[in-house]
């Protein structure tokens, strides 16, 4: 108890010296502060502020050394030193130029030794004072630029061969005892071993914490760029799901109306059973047979309003033929082209007792082709869908493989349908020469998806795009443009800037374009430009036909 009770006064003490020089380093860093310097910048420039004021009290300690043994006609290198330094503080603190006042002390650091050298008699006979002088070399490095260090180190080599020459000995030929010589040798190897340690320290340090960041800035951006192709992928895969469910559920409706046809089909078949139809009239549904499944491929040659008509009359011709149901079989009939003409001559061809039978199949059998082929369409879409998937995504391929531009531009465009189909309109203007390229096909596609998607993004669902390929040398030119609002000049030349975006919170990561550039020009040294204005925005892509090798260069 009585030990803490006496230790608690000590660290009292202790804590009010730390709490003062932070107050001072505070104080310090408040008259050196810039707008936009980062922390590491402002912690250095206290350093050195701090070891420069340190410098005061050492170069008058110094120099009072040099009296007290016999060297008075020295003592006012470091002295001079002092009052420089000083002086050098004061304009600091005054007009806050720290740069100003870091060339001065590298300057006066490197310098004074050297004098101090040549005036104390040599190497040895100076205590290797000269040593100093490398303090400025090293402080370059930690604030100068990449080329001023070296100019620091040739200086500094260039001092130490002129002071070699001119010294007149290296014999001891001052009046310092050999006791204080010998003091001085330790305690400035010492010294300027320590800073120099310190230094190369800090550098170090400095450069191990720099590649940490790195290292975890790349991971953080590899994971966002990941994110961001999970979010691509997800938007697609949205987008694909409802060009899906369209088709998939046509499909599915007409099998289910498919079942109902085939019944009231069979039915008539049933009747025509009962009518004892010849060869001849065989013939004739035939005909009938061969026209419903024609008619049920192809698109009706009348609108609304012509088909409306159509049906009334047909309808009424049934009525006036006493045919059973005319409201139910008018509309079958009307859709695979019997109006009232065909239908009188149809009524020539067949027994009258028939007639209403032969109708009857009529009207069955052209439901069952038209539901037909709207089943067979709702599959061929479905599969034309899953097959541009499997290419845009190049499942089970190569990754490195003659890939044709065309081909992967179309199964981007059946990809996003879903977003450009509401009002925009796309056209090609393709290069029938245009030869395959040596890519990475999948990455590719995604540079069509990114620069397509911000394209239907900026015009807002409504406009043309028009897609350009051709041949230029060695090269393959792919353009995309988009009439719609531009980029605003100032932004231009941060697109593919990583985060970069204009677009709202939420809506995107600004990784898009940044991949692209990235996929572009680092895995196929191609090369993507953009220019804009109001109206006309195009992005041009530029991709090597033989994939380089390392080393060379980029497509141009």
């Amino acid at each position: 108890m009585e030990t803490a009770i006496a230790a608690a006064p000590g660290r009292a003490a202790a804590g009010e010296i730390l709490s003062d020089s932070h107050e001072h380093a505070g104080w310090i860093e408040s008259r050196l502060c810039v707008p936009g310097e980062n922390e590491e910048t402002r912690h250095r420039k206290v350093q050195f502020t701090i070891a420069s004021i340190l410098v005061v009290p050492a170069g008058i300690l110094w120099g009072g050394v040099y009296i007290l043994g016999g060297e008075p006609g020295v003592a006012p290198f470091p002295i001079a030193y002092s009052v420089l330094t000083l002086i050098d503080l004061v304009l600091l603190f005054r007009l806050r130029r720290f740069e100003f006042f870091r060339w001065t002390q590298q300057i006066l650091i490197f310098v004074l030794p050297i004098a101090l050298q040549l005036a104390l008699g040599g190497f040895v006979g100076s205590s290797l004072v000269i040593l100093w002088s490398f303090i400025a070399v090293l402080e370059s490095l930690l604030f100068g630029g990449v080329r001023e260090p070296r100019w620091w180190l040739a200086a500094f080599a260039t001092a130490v061969v002129v002071t070699a020459i001119l010294q007149p000995g290296i014999e001891i030929r001052n009046n310092l005892p050999r006791p204080l010589v010998l003091a001085l040798f330790v305690a400035n190897s010492v010294a300027v071993m320590g800073i120099s340690f310190l230094v190369l320290y800090t550098f170090v340090a400095d450069r191990r914490r720099m590649r940490q960041l790195e290292v975890a800035f790349l991971s953080q951006e590899m994971a966002l760029r990941q994110s961001e192709k999970l979010a691509t992928l997800g938007g697609l895969a949205a987008g694909v799901a409802h060009e899906l469910n369209n088709p998939a559920a046509a499909a599915r409706r007409a099998a289910e109306q498919l079942r109902e046809a085939f019944g009231g089909l069979e039915v008539a078949h049933r009747k025509l059973g009962a009518a004892c139809l010849t060869d001849e009239d065989a013939k004739t549904l035939g005909e009938i047979d061969g026209e419903a499944r024609e008619r049920s491929a192809r698109p009706s040659d009348l609108d609304a309003v012509g088909r409306s008509d159509r049906e009334a009359a047909v309808e009424e011709w049934l009525e006036d033929h006493e045919i059973g149901d005319a409201w139910k079989l008018a509309p079958p009939l009307a859709g695979q082209g019997l109006d009232p003409a065909a239908l009188d001559r149809l009524a020539t061809r067949v027994p009258a007792g028939a007639l209403g039978a032969v109708v009857e199949w009529a009207a069955a059998v052209f439901p069952v082709y038209s539901l037909l082929h709207e089943i067979g369409q709702g599959s061929a879409r479905i599969s034309e869908i899953v097959g541009a998937l499997k290419s845009y995504s190049y499942v089970g391929q190569a990754p490195v493989q003659a890939v044709d531009l065309h081909e992967g531009i179309d199964n981007t465009l059946v990809i996003l349908r879903n977003k450009l189909k509401a009002g925009i309109n796309v056209r090609r203007d393709y290069a029938a020469d245009l030869p395959h390229v040596a890519a990475y096909g999948s990455e590719l596609n995604q540079v069509w998806t990114n620069i397509l998607d911000n394209a239907a993004d900026a015009m807002d669902g409504r406009g043309e795009i028009v897609i350009r390929t051709r041949k230029a040398g060695i090269v393959a030119v792919v353009e995309i443009e988009d009439n719609g609002p531009g980029i605003p000049p100032e932004i231009q030349p941060r697109i593919f800037d990583p985060f970069f975006t204009t677009k709202g919170v939420g809506k995107g990561t600004g990784l898009g374009l940044s991949t692209s550039h990235a996929i572009v020009t680092r895995k196929h040294r191609g090369s993507i430009g953009v220019e804009s204005r109001p109206g006309m925005t195009r992005f041009t892509v530029r991709l090597p036909i033989e994939l380089p090798v390392e080393g060379e260069s980029k497509a141009s």
